[in-house]
């Protein structure tokens, strides 16, 4: 690891943390809605579905309530892109665009260690990507998968851009590729590149496939995807890298590294089925897209998600298993609070892919940003697939099915919008069907309270969660932290103790701190005394007592609370710590030590008294 060869100046770290917004940093990565005086996101550290993730613009604070991380914006980006100090300082230079001379140090940033393993592993897929590449465009052999590449719109930008290349139908390329460079056999076997035959020995996972790379969020080229170019029926159409040191499907979202900027900018993200739909949308100028590892969408890829944009539209497939697709993501986020969700459906059963060829790019462009459906809106036409209105059996059971479906909306003018459209649709009453969807509201609410109702009696005591109880004292010591940096008088009054110690070595390493701080500045500013304190676990709590609420009008009163609070503890430990010495000093049949500390709990015993007072 390289030494700083020239440390970044603490006036350049001031110009770099005062010049920028942290609401304009955090809000690069997480999705804050203003209420009260701060805004407040989902935590980007952890999954959670309610936000405790809050950002003070006052202070150019931020804290999370839930995982207590806490600190100014350098902590913020130390956090997220696990990265030391000088690189968080020189990261939020570059996303605030602050016009500073950083040339001196960019050269000298400690670098993190990393796994040698995964180092050599991503070494391997980028030359593997290149090699693959290099055959697609510059040779015989890929002439072919080109030509197919070009069929399908991809001209050389998309196919760069893309980084895709092609496996060609050869013995082993790849495996020999490797073994001329010498590369260890076992990395061979790790990384996912080849598979094993019994006798042990490695082949060509990849063959005859166009290929796409797989790059994680950084850009880097993880894992594959092959689409085979001449179908063969014992075969898979696509075939994906297992699972290795570097690849984890349910991690990754294809495209996400080039996605990032325009979900930020559009504040929203338009997921679809496969790779080649993602490309499609990309040229024709819908560069937020991704795509899942397949159609299933995990927890792990909406963490993701949710740090960029509270926004979701899902565009699979217009055929029944994309529709049917498209219904799982629906059930799986509908008691989700994280996303506003949106669905785009396609006509005549396309895909993306081929609706963008049939009808143009300008065309799909407005399908996605003016035809959005809500998931209710789809629900209703997909319980429609297959049943003829005209049919009374058919037209009941639609019916009920769709009365049921508007149980979930809780918007009464969003449900009276559906109960119009149901009545031009069904051709019935739309007195009746309130009616109906009345009934049944009664009905599922005497249902939740009788179910609420043998809950408490068959489960008398609910595991409640855990929660950080603080006792008198540590509030205490936080009371008298918040008067000393934002109350003056307080501040000199507890300045003239100059014996005052905290009880807690944490509060006390802030107190020291900040007695400090104030002897070269005058009043006390969150941001920067975050860089004061350096460590990770004091930045946190300073930003979790700057955040507790502080009334102007009872400093000193408080301030004397506060002490008394604390004087009362130590003469209380006191108390117990000599309680304890002359029982065994009784014990011990050591009269003159048990008188001594008899005389001593009496002194005790008094200024405690004193100070109930």
């Amino acid at each position: 690891m390289k030494r700083l060869a020239t440390r970044i100046p603490e006036a350049v770290i001031d110009q770099i943390r005062d010049s920028v917004n942290i609401t304009d940093i955090v809000g690069q990565y997480v999705t804050l809605k203003k209420s009260g005086k701060n805004l407040f996101g989902l935590c980007p550290f952890q999954e959670e579905k309610t936000p405790s993730f809050s950002v003070a613009e006052d202070k150019q604070i931020f804290n999370c309530f839930s995982c207590h991380r806490g600190g100014n914006v350098f902590r913020f980006i130390m956090e997220i892109e696990q990265i030391d100090f000088p690189a968080a300082v020189l990261k939020v230079a570059e996303l605030g665009q602050v016009d500073v001379d950083l040339s001196a140090f960019q050269e000298t940033r400690p670098q993190p260690k990393a796994d040698p393993i995964k180092t050599e592993l991503l070494q391997l897929y980028q030359a593997a990507a290149t090699l693959f590449q290099h055959v697609l465009l510059n040779t015989e052999a890929g002439e072919e998968a080109l030509a197919y590449a070009q069929q399908r719109q991809l001209d050389e930008t998309q196919l760069k851009t893309f980084q895709v290349g092609y496996a060609p139908d050869q013995d082993n390329l790849l495996l020999r590729f490797f073994q001329e460079k010498k590369v260890d056999f076992q990395l061979l076997r790790q990384s996912g590149l080849f598979s094993e035959r019994e006798d042990g020995s490695l082949f060509d996972r990849f063959r005859d496939r166009l290929m796409f790379p797989i790059r994680d969020a950084r850009g880097q080229v993880i894992a594959f995807s092959g689409r085979l170019l001449h179908p063969i029926a014992q075969l898979p159409k696509y075939l994906n890298s297992p699972e290795t040191k570097l690849f984890n499907k349910r991690d990754v979202l294809f495209n996400l590294d080039l996605a990032r900027p325009e979900i930020r900018r559009h504040k929203q993200v338009v997921l679809f089925e496969g790779f080649m739909d993602v490309i499609a949308a990309y040229r024709a100028g819908i560069q937020y897209g991704v795509a899942s590892m397949g159609t299933s969408l995990t927890n792990e890829q909406l963490h993701q998600l949710q740090r960029l944009t509270g926004h979701l539209i899902v565009c699979y497939d217009g055929d029944l298993p994309g529709l049917t697709a498209t219904n799982r993501v629906i059930t799986l986020l509908r008691q989700d609070q994280r996303f506003q969700l949106s669905i785009v459906t396609l006509p005549e059963q396309l895909d993306p892919d081929e609706y963008i060829q049939k009808y143009q790019a300008e065309s799909f462009r407005k399908k996605i940003e003016e035809s959005q459906l809500t998931a209710t809106a789809f629900r209703l036409n997909y319980l429609r697939q297959g049943k003829k209105l005209d049919h009374e059996q058919d037209k009941i059971a639609y019916t009920e099915a769709a009365l049921q479906e508007l149980l979930t909306v809780h918007s009464t003018i969003e449900r009276d919008v559906y109960l119009h459209q149901l009545s031009q649709t069904l051709n019935l009453s739309y007195d009746v069907l309130v009616g109906q969807l009345q009934r049944l509201l009664a009905n599922a609410t005497r249902q939740r309270d009788q179910t609420l109702q043998t809950q408490l009696t068959t489960v008398p005591t609910v595991q409640q969660p855990t929660q950080v109880h603080l006792n008198r004292v540590e509030r205490a010591e936080r009371d008298l932290l918040h008067l000393f940096w934002y109350d003056r008088q307080a501040r000199d009054k507890l300045m003239q103790q100059t014996d005052f110690v905290m009880v807690h070595d944490p509060y006390q390493m802030l107190y020291t701190l900040s007695q400090t701080y104030f002897v070269t500045n005058e009043t006390f500013n969150a941001a920067a005394f975050s860089d004061y304190a350096k460590s990770d676990d004091l930045q946190s709590l300073a930003a979790e007592i700057d955040q507790m609420p502080f009334d102007e009008t009872t400093g000193l009163a408080q301030l004397a609370d506060d002490l008394m609070t604390i004087q009362r503890f130590k003469l209380e430990t006191k108390l117990k710590q000599a309680q304890q010495q002359a029982h065994e000093a009784n014990q011990m049949g050591d009269d003159e030590q048990a008188l001594r500390l008899f005389q001593q709990l009496l002194t005790l015993k008094k200024q405690i008294e004193a100070l109930s007072a």
